[in-house]
């Protein structure tokens, strides 16, 4: 009993292997190894070339651009807050609504954490009271709001005020008045409260800064402005 079935066992792995060796016959009449031989040469010499180019490409030079399809590669910017496709010599159309690239948000929306300063332009004596969170840090954290400060005051201040806030800025040239900052004077005659309101509204010749620096922000312009005014001489 035990060898009818071992044999039957047997039989079948012999027919599948006589099934093999029929299935490679018919594919070596078809195609020769030396075709598989041929075609994994091929595939093995455009995937090295493929890497040769990869590795010898200057990646700190422009790629080639096919000229007759050049607007995949200088396409017209569009400017924000401009109307596009209302007149005639426009070199595009907006999809947007009323043609518009940058949509004003609608009124009364906020944005998650959006923070607010309650005091209106003509109160700047109500901000002498304010309190500059991050006056009295000290250690790591006192340096990380003196670094955002400094990368804030060349953004911001620099172009008017001079480099460290010392004056002789280059609009100065052209009859701007830019006051030199960054002295015992201005240091003493204002309060953290009342710069934050100046930056916030403005002040003479200044223009307000609140729509592009965020009040926490302000605080630590503020912070690094302090720093300067102290190291004055």
């Amino acid at each position: 009993m035990i060898d009818k079935v071992l044999n039957k066992g047997i039989d079948v792995a012999a027919a599948q292997l006589d099934r093999c060796k029929d299935i490679a016959v018919a594919l070596h009449k078809r195609a020769p190894s030396r075709y598989w031989i041929a075609t994994g040469a091929l595939i093995g010499a455009i995937v090295a070339g493929c890497l040769a180019g990869y590795l010898q490409r200057d990646f700190g030079k422009r790629n080639l651009e096919y000229e007759p399809i050049p607007d995949m590669s200088k396409s017209v910017a569009a400017e924000s807050q401009y109307v596009y496709g209302q007149g005639e010599g426009e070199e595009f159309a907006s999809p947007l609504p009323r043609g518009a690239t940058d949509l004003v948000p609608p009124d009364g929306t906020v944005y998650r954490g959006q923070q607010f300063y309650s005091l209106r332009g003509d109160e700047m004596e109500k901000s002498k009271t304010l309190v500059n969170p991050y006056a009295g840090l000290s250690g790591e954290k006192r340096d990380e709001v003196l670094a955002r400060g400094k990368e804030l005051f060349r953004w911001t201040c620099q172009g008017c005020h001079g480099v460290d806030g010392v004056g002789s800025a280059p609009v100065t040239q052209y009859g701007v008045p830019a006051p030199k900052i960054a002295d015992k004077v201005i240091q003493d005659r204002y309060t953290d409260g009342e710069i934050f309101h100046i930056i916030t509204y403005g002040i003479r010749n200044m223009k307000p800064h609140a729509s592009h620096v965020k009040p926490d922000d302000r605080w630590k312009l503020v912070t690094y402005l302090r720093k300067l005014q102290r190291e004055a001489k």
